[in-house]
């Protein structure tokens, strides 16, 4: 439940980044899509009620739980931020953040396609800088709390921004597969065109890139240094099979999408880019369970569990996304920039 609830959660966390810097640069070809990537980060109250679990069985997760394994462990020092009422109180921080961002550009959105007033649009242009700051804090910090806690005694400063790119990039990969469903099904057909599909897979091949940058700062950072606390944490995921999940999360999340995505034909044909789509989010939950699962496993298993918990977690986020989209037009058809997404090209 930990794997997947982390997973979606990340998805719909680049959703709610990916918001405030369409308004920050002014994106104009990313307007006929940005309903979508609106319903995938307001759907992140939904995601504060599928947090209760993993709040309520903390003590089944995370051992600094347990009253004085932090002081055993000589980590002591960690006991203020390492408590339960101050976790409980974080979270509740995250998803209040998160949940004012989100519904801010949604609600915004959503008004202005009654009345058509530029206001909004120079409203959500002006907070847009301290949306993505807010964002990018509380994400950083839930990362530390929600996966690096799990093993309490390592630590990386890399650790949110590698969780998050990992997000970004599955966000791409989901959107990417959502336009194309809505499309089959006959909607958004004359309005989204190979040339926004093109800058889907330039995102992807983009931060794919940037997710292996971070993966291999930070395990080279660690190498180098060769200290025990840091390094304990990644000699676990080298031993008892879980070093092959390693290599294979090294292939499939950046090698293979990198070289597949490098090309503008593959990014501009529809069937290679779903492809790549579908590999992105199987490559990213791999990593994800290799991250959390050798805490727990001492070998490498996967069972029928962590597949049901994946369709099972999966489809109550997606339910929500698609409740969220039936209240609304799909395309904000009164922003000021429509005209120009509609006539985007790629140079």
């Amino acid at each position: 439940y930990l794997i997947n609830f982390a997973f979606f959660l990340s998805i719909s966390l680049g959703a709610l980044v990916f918001l405030p810097i369409m308004f920050l640069t002014k994106s104009s070809w990313s307007i006929v899509v940005r309903r979508m990537i609106e319903v995938v980060a307001a759907v992140l109250p939904l995601m504060a009620l599928m947090a209760v679990p993993v709040i309520i069985l903390a003590s089944q997760i995370y051992s600094w739980t347990t009253p004085g394994e932090l002081e055993s462990h000589g980590m002591g020092h960690k006991a203020v931020f390492l408590s339960q009422p101050w976790f409980i109180f974080r979270w509740c921080l995250y998803f209040v953040v998160w949940t004012a961002v989100s519904w801010f550009f949604w609600r915004n959105s959503v008004k202005q396609d009654d009345d058509g007033d530029l206001k909004l649009t120079r409203r959500l242009e002006n907070y847009s800088g301290f949306c993505l700051l807010a964002s990018a804090l509380t994400i950083a910090l839930a990362a530390f709390d929600l996966l690096m806690s799990v093993d309490y005694v390592w630590f990386s400063t890399m650790f949110g921004v590698y969780y998050w790119a990992g997000g970004f990039v599955s966000f791409f990969a989901v959107l990417t597969l959502m336009t194309m469903g809505l499309q089959n099904s006959g909607r958004l057909t004359k309005i989204i065109s190979p040339e926004h599909f093109h800058d889907y897979g330039k995102l992807m091949f983009g931060f794919t890139f940037f997710w292996g940058y971070i993966a291999f700062s930070q395990y080279m950072l660690y190498w180098y240094a060769n200290i025990p606390e840091e390094t304990a944490w990644y000699l676990l995921r080298f031993q008892n099979g879980w070093g092959n999940v390693g290599w294979v999360t090294l292939f499939a999340s950046f090698c293979l999408p990198f070289l597949g995505l490098i090309s503008r034909y593959a990014k501009r044909k529809r069937k290679i880019l779903a492809f790549w789509a579908v590999w992105i989010i199987v490559a990213q939950w791999i990593n994800l369970y290799w991250v959390v699962m050798p805490e727990f496993s001492h070998s490498f298993t996967i069972s029928l569990m962590d597949l049901t918990g994946f369709l099972g977690v999966g489809g109550i986020w997606f339910a929500g996304i698609t409740k969220l989209a039936t209240g609304a037009s799909l395309v904000p058809v009164k922003d000021p920039r429509l005209d120009e997404s509609l006539r985007f090209e790629n140079a």
